[in-house]
């Protein structure tokens, strides 16, 4: 399958003392919806902009379509960012019109690709309406609109979700799963865990500016699983319970909770700790091995936190 961007070894830092990238490699195959899951401050957004070129990396090599990084390439790439890109003074229809300029359309093409592109976020009955009376869902459809509108191979979604409403958020995954369909490219970025695992073929997993592991949903899974979690949260804080720990590995404390790492589908562990914890379990969870365990298991972090 033809490869669409490759990175190897990047380091990026904004000082001497704060390298946010760290010999990072990756490799993006064409038709593919990559997602590339991380905490928040794990360097994917950073990584986003050394890939489009808007900050320069100190180290390492990029290319696109197997090509250096240039004002062509760059054409063929649409970027949806995290902070929204639209200028509240122009309609819906004039803010996807001025981002279809910038990218070089014009003519009857300029108006069929921005009437295509409301279409598809569901906004075109809205394009005369100024964004700024826009919902947050809205707003989000409509700064993808923008980053659609020249027909993109590749497209780099950067949390898209944030701070929409359930509705917008089903709609922004449709739409996405539609534009692969198609024939898009798509690099998802995202802290979300659920969201990752509903639409992505690919995961690649980031946490402190580099890259832990990358592959298929299933591959990465197999790999990186060999025990089941529980998650239990108790009436006392951890520490209150080191005698019974001992019995147990741990793999996190955290205030009242803990994480314990089980092998895969052993009852028998399940009915030991619930014994030995009794009255003081305030809530028991039993995480299957999946993409949250991959995740726990690299990092030794809650995704979710």
């Amino acid at each position: 399958m033809q490869t669409v961007f490759t990175g190897d070894t990047i380091n990026f830092s904004y000082s001497k003392k704060k390298q946010v990238l760290k010999n990072l490699s990756l490799s993006i195959k064409k038709q593919q919806i990559y997602g590339l899951l991380g905490p928040n401050g794990a360097g994917k957004s950073t990584l986003t902009r050394v890939m489009l070129g808007l900050d320069n990396m100190q180290s390492g090599k990029l290319k696109w379509f197997n090509e250096n990084l240039s004002l062509e390439t760059k054409k063929r790439i649409g970027y949806i960012p995290q902070d929204l890109a639209l200028i509240y003074d122009l309609s819906a229809y004039e803010n996807v019109q001025y981002f279809g300029k910038l990218y070089g359309l014009k003519g009857e093409e300029l108006k069929k690709q921005v009437e295509h592109s409301l279409q598809f976020v569901g906004l075109w009955d809205e394009r005369k309406q100024k964004p700024k009376k826009f919902s947050g869902g809205m707003k989000r459809r409509l700064n993808i609109a923008c980053g659609i509108v020249h027909k993109p191979e590749v497209i780099i979604f950067d949390e898209p979700t944030v701070g929409v409403d359930p509705q917008s958020r089903n709609h922004i995954l449709d739409a996405i799963l539609e534009l692969n369909r198609t024939g898009t490219t798509i690099v998802y970025i995202s802290h979300y865990m659920e969201e990752v695992e509903k639409i992505c073929s690919h995961v690649g997993i980031m946490d402190n500016g580099q890259l832990l592991c990358e592959g298929t949903l299933n591959d990465i899974i197999l790999q990186y699983t060999d025990q089941a979690l529980i998650e239990l949260e108790l009436q006392g804080k951890s520490e209150d319970y080191k005698e019974k720990l001992v019995n147990y590995e741990v793999l996190s404390t955290e205030g009242h909770t803990i994480g314990l790492g089980v092998p895969k589908n052993d009852m028998g562990i399940i009915k030991s700790i619930q014994e030995d914890f009794g009255p003081e379990i305030k809530s028991f969870r039993y995480i299957s091995p999946n993409l949250e365990q991959v995740f726990f298991n690299l990092t030794k972090k809650n995704l979710r936190n």
